[in-house]
C-alpha cells in the first residue's frame, strides 16, 4: 500500500531533510497570532479545514469506499473540551450530538463530522478499513492516507483546490507490530506510572479482534484499556491483579 500526505504545505518549502522552513500556523488555537506579517483568521482556518475534509471525501470516492471504522480513539477528553468556553468559537452544534465508539462504522456525513472533530482536536483516532484504506491525522496539521493508489485525476482535484498532495515512504508496516501489557499504578496525583511492561510474544491482530469482538474491517493494531470484561484472551500469558493495579494493552507499531 502507498502512503500520501495531503497537507496545505507547499513541498517547496522543505529542505532536504523534509523539514518545512516556512512559518506557518499548525493548529486552530494560532488564531490571532501572525505569520509572515499576516493575522490568521478564523475565517481563514475554516476555509482550510473544508479543504482537507473534501479532500478526504474525494479520495474515498475515488476508491468507490462508503464508510470507514473509528479505530484507536482517544476521547476522554472529549466532553472537557467541548465545554472549554474558550474552544466555543470551534463547537459546531452537531458535535453535541456525537455518540463514538472504537470499530463505529461512519458513513460518509458521519465522517465529515468526526474529521472536523479530529482537525479542531476535541478527539483523535484513526479512519480505517483493515488493508484497504487508512486515514489519520498527526501533529501541525498533517493528514495522512494510506490505500493502493490516487489516480491521477483525484490528485489533480486535491492540488486545484490548494491543497499539497505528496507519495511518502512509510512510517511503519500496516500488518505488524507488537503487543504489551503495562502494568500501572496511580500516584498520589492520579496520574497512572507504568511499572512494568510485558511482550505478549503470541498476540496477535486476530486475536485483539476475536477478543473484543470487533469486525473484520477493524485493524486489531489499537491501544486500549484492559479491564475485568475484557481481559480473558490475555490470561494464558499474563496474571493479573486489578485490586492493586491498572493494565494497559500498548501496541507497538513495527517502524521501517
Amino acid at each position: 500500500m502507498l502512503n500520501f500526505r495531503i497537507t496545505k504545505y507547499d513541498p517547496q518549502n522543505r529542505n532536504s531533510d523534509g523539514h518545512y522552513i516556512v512559518d506557518e500556523w499548525t493548529c486552530p488555537s494560532e488564531v490571532g497570532k501572525t505569520f509572515n506579517g499576516i493575522e490568521f483568521t478564523a475565517s481563514e482556518y475554516f476555509v482550510i479545514e473544508e479543504k482537507y475534509i473534501n479532500a478526504v471525501i474525494e479520495c474515498l470516492q475515488s476508491k468507490y469506499i462508503k464508510h470507514l471504522r473509528v479505530v484507536d480513539l482517544e476521547s476522554r477528553f472529549l466532553e472537557d473540551y467541548l465545554s472549554d468556553k474558550d474552544n466555543q468559537w470551534l463547537v459546531s452544534e452537531e458535535f453535541k450530538n456525537v455518540k463514538i465508539f472504537e470499530d463505529k462504522k461512519l458513513e460518509i456525513d458521519d465522517l465529515k463530522i468526526i474529521t472536523k472533530m479530529i482537525l479542531r482536536g476535541f478527539l483523535w483516532c484513526r479512519l480505517e478499513i483493515n488493508e484497504k484504506f487508512g486515514l489519520r491525522f498527526g501533529w501541525d496539521y498533517n493528514m495522512y492516507i494510506c490505500c493502493f493508489d490516487l489516480n491521477e485525476s483525484t490528485i489533480k482535484k486535491i492540488n486545484e483546490s490548494g491543497l499539497f498532495v505528496e507519495l511518502i515512504e512509510p512510517l511503519y508496516d500496516m500488518k505488524r507490530c507488537d503487543f504489551y501489557i503495562q502494568t500501572c499504578r496511580s500516584d498520589e496525583d492520579g496520574d497512572s506510572l507504568v511499572e512494568e511492561e510485558t511482550l505478549l510474544k503470541t498476540m496477535t491482530r486476530e486475536n485483539i479482534k476475536q477478543g473484543l469482538g470487533l469486525s473484520d474491517e477493524h485493524t486489531g493494531n489499537h491501544s486500549f484499556d484492559i479491564t475485568p470484561q475484557n481481559y480473558a484472551m490475555f490470561k494464558k500469558d499474563f496474571e493479573f491483579n486489578f485490586t492493586e493495579y491498572e493494565y494497559f494493552l500498548y501496541c507497538d507499531k513495527i517502524y521501517i
